[in-house]
């Protein structure tokens, strides 16, 4: 079994949904800029581990543990600060955790770019892994710390 852990340093983020705008030519759907940015976070965070470690495009199945590490909001009281430090109290709000996973699932995909001379699509940063359909396994955890970060544990079988 080999594994990779990815720290994203700062606040998680969650996947919003794709915006439409007219245009002369018809509709145009785009993804939002804020999304946009977290996913090329993520990709960023994910190569460098990679590279670090000497690990290769992943091409196998595997796991995924995502924790989505939340700053703790300024109006909580001492008490309820350390009960949140302690895990004795989970984050409840916003972002869902399937938004946090599609965010990040999506960011440890290759960013691609469709190449119009040769009418396909191609590699302009490599991922983890080749497509996000090579996670059989998933787990989303939401935490509070006094370190807002996502840690990303991906684990698969070298066979």
């Amino acid at each position: 079994m080999s594994s990779i852990t990815i720290i994203v340093p700062g606040e998680p983020a969650s996947k919003a949904r794709p915006r439409f705008s007219r245009t002369a030519k018809g509709v145009r759907t785009y993804t939002p800029t804020k999304t946009l940015k977290y996913e090329e976070l993520v990709r960023y965070h994910a190569l460098a581990e990679r590279q670090k470690q000497g690990i290769k495009q992943v091409s196998k199945q595997m796991q995924l543990r995502i924790k989505a590490y939340f700053s703790i909001p300024k109006s909580y009281s001492k008490k309820r600060k350390e009960m949140c430090l302690a895990g004795d109290e989970r984050p409840t709000k916003k972002p869902d955790s399937d938004n946090i996973a599609k965010i990040v699932l999506d960011g440890l995909n290759p960013k691609m770019k469709v190449d119009h001379r040769l009418h396909k699509a191609v590699c302009v940063h490599e991922g983890l892994y080749q497509d996000d359909r090579q996670v059989i396994d998933l787990r989303v955890e939401k935490w509070y710390s006094d370190e807002p970060r996502v840690e990303i544990t991906a684990t698969w079988d070298d066979k």
